[in-house]
């Protein structure tokens, strides 16, 4: 362990907590126990709580910490999996299974702990994995994808198992260690789009953040979908800096606590402005399949790069969709939160047709705004529909005119399309100006309210054939 004495870099007013404000073993009574190759392992059945059987799950698997199994079933809690059995975690998921294997720990004649995670539980925790999967889940539907989270030793674990069994597990959440494996291993988990959530505090007891983590941190960046967590300080629910004590200092080592609690504080506010309604709508992302996100190509123009839009892209689009200028002709209500485009981040790249495209800015790096071409909209006729939305500081600089000529470009060489629709309020001379520069022209008076029927708006439709 380092020695870091973090105690005195608290920043002015905070105040220490001294253990989780949750009761551990609340929700212990949902879990069953079981084994497979000689290895014990506690699980929850959705189907026994409330959910339809004869339909496939997601399995979260959870890896405990150094020690932590001799514990028995407060493992449960301190693998991070207890709280994921409450019926708010399972409704949000509509479901899922949760897996927690024992490490077959023991303590020598010296006391010392031996038999803990290592590389030689590898192919014994894959075959107790697929073992759980034919014996609880098979006969009932299955399992959809896999996730699988570690805490300390268990995040190491982790590792090794996604490094091992690259094309098995479709989410890795990783808490507490700083064995990022090589780049050559993450491109792996690039072309298997596996999720990554990495999470590790900057001030850990047991990790080299500044030495081991940060030079790995731009590759980490680059990986098709991850999301990094390295908070300042490791908080408790009640807003405190957590200093847990274990006979050893392992309160910023103990990130693991808040994570189970979804990094929101006992007041309902969140942890990291990025997640406002927390880990959850980070987790349902990742298990929702975005089929045709592969297929959209990354395209460029003079000033902008054009790429697929993200679950990592909630706080930029924030900046345009609770613009009150931009939302004020927009068909959905202005945003609150980065909260209210989760929902939409979720329902982009299902469609084979669709195009969705968020706007880079190449001079800032800044996504500034989205927009693309839909036969969904229109599914019975030969009519495509365009539409785009900018942030207001944006307009004026002809954008959204150069991003959507090259989208139209692109689409017109792999879609068949024949006729392009777009309407705009009358009072929005911007979009009107778009269409116009686009080849279109007038079709047609018509209005459209927004989906909240906050508003009503006399409006046109502009087409174009080709």
């Amino acid at each position: 362990m380092k020695n870091k004495d973090w105690s005195k870099e608290i920043p002015q007013g905070a105040f220490v907590s001294k253990k989780p404000t949750y009761n551990v073993g609340e929700y212990f009574e949902f879990f069953k126990e079981d084994s497979a190759g000689g290895m014990k392992y506690y699980f929850f059945d959705p189907t026994e709580h409330g959910f339809e059987k004869g339909k496939a799950y997601p399995v979260f698997i959870f890896l405990h910490g150094y020690t932590n199994a001799l514990e028995g079933d407060v493992c449960i809690n301190y693998s991070g999996a207890e709280f994921f059995a409450k019926e708010d975690y399972q409704k949000s998921f509509g479901g899922a299974y949760i897996l927690v294997p024992l490490a077959n720990e023991k303590r020598n004649i010296d006391g010392e702990v031996v038999d803990s995670w290592s590389e030689s539980y590898a192919n014994p925790l894959y075959n107790l994995i697929n073992e759980f999967i034919k014996k609880h889940a098979e006969t009932n539907g299955g399992v959809s994808k896999k996730l699988l989270w570690g805490n300390s030793a268990g995040a190491t674990m982790t590792y090794l198992m996604g490094q091992k069994y690259p094309d098995f597990f479709n989410i890795l959440i990783p808490v507490g260690s700083d064995d990022i494996p090589s780049d050559s291993v993450i491109d792996q988990w690039d072309i298997n789009n596996v999720h990554l959530f990495f999470a590790m505090g900057k001030r850990d007891e047991f990790n080299d953040y500044e030495g081991t983590v940060v030079p790995r941190l731009p590759r980490l960046e680059k990986m098709k979908n991850s999301f990094i967590f390295t908070p300042d300080w490791v908080y408790n629910g009640d807003k405190g800096i957590a200093s847990i004590n274990f006979g050893t200092e392992m309160g910023q080592h103990c990130l693991v606590n808040p994570m189970a609690c979804n990094l929101m504080f006992d007041d309902g506010t969140c942890m990291d402005q990025r997640l406002p309604r927390g880990l959850t709508d980070w987790i349902n992302y990742a298990l929702t399949d975005h089929p045709y996100i592969e297929t959209t190509p990354v395209l460029e123009t003079e000033r902008l790069i054009l790429r697929p839009l993200k679950f990592t892209d909630l706080e930029a689009i924030y900046k345009w969709t609770g613009d009150e200028k931009t939302a004020k002709f927009m068909l959905y209500p202005k945003y609150k939160s980065t909260a209210d485009g989760v929902d939409w981040i979720n329902s982009l790249y299902t469609n084979a047709d669709d195009l969705d495209y968020g706007f880079v800015w190449k001079e800032t790096g800044e996504m500034i705004g989205s927009g693309g071409i839909y036969h969904s909209h229109h599914p019975e006729t030969e009519t495509w529909s365009i539409g785009y939305n900018i942030r207001s500081d944006m307009w004026g600089k002809g954008i959204t005119t150069e991003a959507m000529i090259k989208i139209l470009e692109y689409a017109r060489t792999t879609r068949n399309i024949k006729e392009i629709a777009g309407t705009f309020a009358v009072e929005n001379v911007g979009s009107r100006r778009v269409m116009e520069k686009l080849g279109m022209t007038y079709l047609e008076d018509t209005e459209y309210t927004k989906f909240d029927g906050s508003a009503t708006f006399k409006a046109q439709t502009f087409y174009r054939k080709f």
